[in-house]
């Protein structure tokens, strides 16, 4: 399935990169995701940057195709008595977001767009780190693979996106939500799905 996806995405890069109503645009943007299992979920603190070609298709519909690095962080910390334990989790990824959009001007320099459709994710890393610290000594474990060969974890996963943008000539701001819709969860014990929101800020080029 991973290689059907690249070669459809190679594809599509193509017909955009020999087209000239493919525009370039390069963006940046904060995308805090849950980790969902079960009733519980955890938060994590997410960046990302990257780039997207926007086909036109016809009129005001358009189809987009981007590649973005992605960057997941949480750090927590426990103090018993004078010993601190901190646990600091990192995730990297890329993300290849495939949508269709939609875009009605208010003016000559204001345009409004709305996007849905599928974000395909590959986690390049994941891992945990522990540390003990107290008085003046400390003590770093060595970091918990999230993807080892021991794992439960998938690497690869798919979103249902939506969001809407806002451009101001060629600068555009915009929103959205990312729905998982596969369980990383390789074992038969639960279930473990991403969700969360992203805004961030563009510049087409």
């Amino acid at each position: 399935m991973k290689k059907i996806i690249a070669l459809c995405s190679l594809a599509v890069a193509l017909l955009f990169a020999g087209n000239a109503k493919a525009q370039l645009g390069i963006n940046v943007g904060y995308a805090p995701e849950n980790f969902v299992v079960g009733d519980n979920s955890t938060a994590y603190t997410g960046l990302f940057a990257g780039v997207n070609y926007n086909y036109n298709l016809s009129g005001d519909i358009n189809l987009s195709l981007g590649a973005q690095f992605r960057m997941n962080n949480r750090s927590t910390e426990t103090t018993i008595l004078d010993v601190k334990a901190t646990q600091t989790d990192q995730q990297y990824l890329i993300d290849i977001p495939l949508l269709f959009n939609y875009g009605f001007r208010l003016s000559n320099a204001v345009k409004l767009s709305v996007f849905a459709g599928p974000t395909f994710t590959y986690a390049l890393s994941g891992k945990t780190t522990y540390k003990v610290s107290g008085g003046s000594s400390s003590h770093t474990f060595d970091p918990v693979n999230w993807y080892g060969d021991d794992s439960n974890m998938n690497q690869f996963n798919v979103s249902g996106t939506i969001g809407g943008a806002i451009t101001f000539n060629s600068i555009r701001v915009f929103a959205g939500y990312n729905y998982g819709l596969m369980d990383l969860d390789k074992s038969d014990n639960g279930t473990l799905k991403t969700n969360g929101l992203f805004v961030g800020l563009g510049l087409n080029l």
